[in-house]
């Protein structure tokens, strides 16, 4: 990142959980907060995903202090210590700066109750939540300001608008003020289609460069219409393997122009949401093997 972005620090230290924001914040700068100030765009999360990237964490922590400083965009982590913590982010060190790499890091919007909303990063900043607390200071780069609209009513119009938030549910469409509060598993619910999607990535589909909005949440969505999953066990690893063969078979079978979704900006097509011509059967060997995620998200 350019050395003229601004980077405004806010005391995490000594500010409550959703403290007001400065005045003086704009779009396009970086600021640190505490986990618990960032509200959610979404409504839920694959806890299976949470489950594979904790257990690798818990196992190797040089893993979680690597992804923390990269979501600061600062390239990965640089030495650490048994004593460090994510709570204090002085008690290891990254490559770089905050900043330096931005595309890593994860972004959010400033409300006209000026308050922050996360719209991107749920589950990595959901991990960070679990691990180690809501009141964990991250980084966050701000890409819009919408403190100048008159009501939070127009402010979800705005955001639905932008494709900045996702109302759907395992049970349905909320309504924006039906958004949990918080992060973390214990916050927000569980889609298990999300999971699968994670899981099935280069296995049945392939994310475009230019993936649209929320494409996850489309594909999870397709395939709660076209693959009940009472018939898998996704409560034993090899019952979770077997779904995810399955749902990487139909993602390839289907016709490329086939409409998996409508968004705003016209029907998705199996293509434009990156179905693969075949499924890549040694990333599934990789994924189902001994050390492979599955084996972490099912570790005991």
């Amino acid at each position: 990142m350019k050395a003229s972005l601004p980077l405004l620090a806010l005391l995490f230290s000594t500010a409550p959980a959703f403290a007001a924001l400065p005045p003086d914040i704009k779009a396009g700068e970086i600021v640190q907060v505490e986990l618990a100030q960032l509200h959610p765009t979404q409504a839920a999360i694959g806890y299976r995903q949470l489950d594979y990237k904790q257990h690798r964490y818990q196992a190797d922590p040089e893993k979680l202090f690597d992804d923390y400083c990269e979501s600061m965009g600062q390239k990965g982590v640089k030495s650490f210590t048994p004593r460090s913590t994510l709570r204090d982010p002085a008690s290891f060190s990254c490559k770089a700066p905050v900043g330096s790499e931005p595309g890593p890091m994860k972004t959010a919007v400033i409300g006209p109750d000026n308050q922050l909303y996360l719209t991107d990063g749920h589950h990595t900043f959901s991990n960070f939540a679990d691990m180690a607390g809501l009141s964990t200071p991250v980084q966050v780069r701000i890409t819009d300001d919408f403190r100048p609209l008159k009501s939070q009513a127009a402010f979800w119009q705005k955001m639905a608008a932008a494709h900045l938030v996702w109302l759907g549910t395992p049970n349905g469409k909320i309504a924006p003020e039906a958004l949990p509060q918080e992060l973390g598993r214990q916050h927000m619910q569980d889609d298990e289609y999300r999971s699968l999607i994670y899981f099935v990535r280069d296995i049945g589909f392939d994310k475009p460069d230019n993936p649209p909005p929320f494409l996850e949440f489309f594909w999870g969505q397709w395939l709660s219409r076209e693959l009940p999953l009472k018939a898998f066990n996704l409560r034993d690893r090899d019952g979770y393997a077997a779904a995810v063969k399955k749902v990487a078979e139909k993602m390839v079978s289907v016709p490329k122009d086939t409409v998996i979704a409508q968004s705003d900006n016209g029907p998705l097509t199996a293509q434009a949401l990156g179905a693969r011509d075949a499924v890549n059967q040694k990333a599934l060997n990789k994924l189902s093997a001994d050390n492979g995620k599955l084996s972490w998200a099912f570790k005991r």
